[in-house]
């Protein structure tokens, strides 16, 4: 079976797979290279939000009043949005460690080395940031790194769970996404190498940049079996694993 990527910039994606959408990050209105409005996100079946920061958060309760997707974060972004109206039953907190399965689609969280901080109905609230590893369908496996600092137990992550499919943060200035990078593009490359994905995806950078073509060079030096595939703002890519 295909998974189907969509980018629409920062660290937003649309996955399809098995007929279900999955909305990742979907950080619209302050995302100058997205391509689509809040209004045309109509459908959507699962949300995750990596951590409670407006270019990973951004319209994510908006689209799952819209959607009635189920939403899954941390505790504390999950805490923000029953008390913005989503129905309880309509969310799921994950910790690191923690493997569900939504849809029939399996969703495990691993350790992310960031913050999740933000305001919420005037104080500041403070969680776990996630890294996600989807599960889609037999033989796909994503692991969607978020805002991670590079940590040497991604080794670990990449030897236990062997994702095929990696996107991974490599750059990005403040008038971006908010905040500096955590991961530039050498780091960005080692995280590759030490998780070994077949196919790459780079994101959280901007494409007027040469962030890509820098990454591009570092994973050939460290990876030279992994293939990395940038996409632009708009663009989608289709994997359909080995049998």
């Amino acid at each position: 079976m295909t998974t189907i990527f969509s980018y629409y910039g920062i660290s937003f994606f649309q996955i399809e797979a098995q007929g279900k959408k999955i909305l990742i990050d979907p950080c619209i209105t302050s995302n100058r290279l997205c391509p689509v409005k809040v209004e045309d996100i109509t459908e959507a079946d699962i949300i995750l939000v990596t951590h409670g920061a407006p270019d990973h958060m951004g319209n994510a309760i908006e689209i799952q009043k819209r959607s009635n997707a189920i939403l899954i974060s941390d505790p504390a972004v999950i805490t923000h949005a029953i008390s913005s109206g989503v129905k309880e039953e309509r969310t799921i907190k994950l910790l690191w460690g923690d493997l569900i399965e939504v849809e029939g689609i399996q969703v495990l969280g691993v350790e992310c080395r960031h913050i999740s901080f933000f305001q919420s109905e005037g104080r500041y609230l403070s969680g776990m940031p996630l890294s996600f590893i989807l599960y889609p369908e037999e033989g796909t496996g994503i692991y969607n790194i978020g805002d991670s600092a590079l940590f040497s137990d991604m080794k670990l992550i990449g030897e236990l769970y062997k994702p095929n499919i990696a996107l991974v943060p490599i750059g990005g200035k403040p008038e971006l996404t908010g905040g500096w990078a955590h991961m530039r593009p050498r780091e960005a490359a080692l995280s590759v190498k030490w998780t070994a994905p077949e196919i790459v995806i780079p994101v959280h950078y901007d494409p007027a940049t040469d962030e890509s073509s820098q990454f591009k060079n570092e994973v050939s030096k460290l990876s030279s079996d992994a293939r990395v595939v940038a996409l632009q703002p708009g663009e989608t890519f289709s994997f359909t694993p080995h049998k």
